[in-house]
Parts: structure tokens; sequence; C-alpha cells
């Protein structure tokens, strides 16, 4: 098994090597899942993730909190990925619009058209209000952000 270098482009912000996102600990789609307010009929884990009072609930209460949540996740998307522009022992990251981000491993070549990478003001806007929002630094202006990864 080998290391790929990985070709990326996405509309999005550069952040300083070292800056904390409030959802590192989570990983962005569960922490996006937790602030966007879901709340399950019956919630199955505690606040360290755990099982509540350390039981493993009955399988049909798992399937019904697993279903709220593919539901809930399905109503409401994480609008953003978080793209790591160097290395998985060394990351650092650019917060993107999430359909503009394309990836492509080397060796299989990507065709895509330029008249595609267009974003709206209004996300330009809610990328600009999220990280307002969450007080997220970043450096620069929005814009097309043409990258590599290593790992």
């Amino acid at each position: 098994m080998g290391t790929s270098t990985d070709g990326q482009i996405c509309f999005g912000v550069i952040f300083e090597d070292g800056t904390e996102f409030p959802w590192h600990s989570k990983g962005l789609e569960d922490w996006w899942i937790e602030v966007s307010g879901f709340k399950p009929t019956a919630p199955i884990y505690d606040d360290d993730g755990g099982y509540i009072n350390g039981l493993r609930p009955p399988e049909t209460v798992i399937d019904v909190y697993y279903q709220e949540r593919r539901e809930f996740k399905k109503a409401h998307p994480v609008p953003f990925e978080d793209v790591n522009y160097c290395s998985s022992e060394y990351p650092m990251y650019i917060l993107a619009v999430k359909r503009t981000f394309l990836s492509n491993n080397r060796g299989y070549p990507l065709t895509f058209k330029p008249e595609d990478l267009t974003v709206t003001e209004e996300e330009k806007a809610a990328l600009l209000e999220f990280c307002k929002k969450y007080d997220l630094a970043f450096q620069g202006e929005p814009g097309w952000i043409l990258s590599s990864y290593w790992g």
C-alpha cells in the first residue's frame, strides 16, 4: 500500500495551520446534526457517546434512532465540507461550499466542465455567515482554491 497525491479544487476559505474547529472532536457531520437540533424520539447515547446507563437498547429502538437520524440528515444536509489540503499526518483545512469540492486520485483522470465552476452570491454569503456565526477566522477572501492532498 502506497501513498497517493490527490488533486482537489473547491470554492471556499483557507484556514491557518492549527485552527481549532468546533467539530474536530466529533466530526463535521455529527457536530452539524447536533447544532441543527436533532432530537430523536428515543435517545440511545449519553453525552460521552456511550449507551444511556451503559445498556444497549433493543434493536427496534436502535433502528428507530438511526432511521430518524437518516431522515434528519437528509432534511438538514451539511452545507460545507472541511477539505484537508495537506496530508493525513499534518492536516490543514479549507472550508468549502460542499457541492464545489472535486477530488481526484493520482492515476485516474477526471473530466469536468470549467463552466460548472460557479458559486452563487447566496452560497458565498452563507459561507461567510457560517464562519462569522461560529467565530472561524480565515485567511484572505473566499474563492476558488486548487490544492493537493497527500495521504
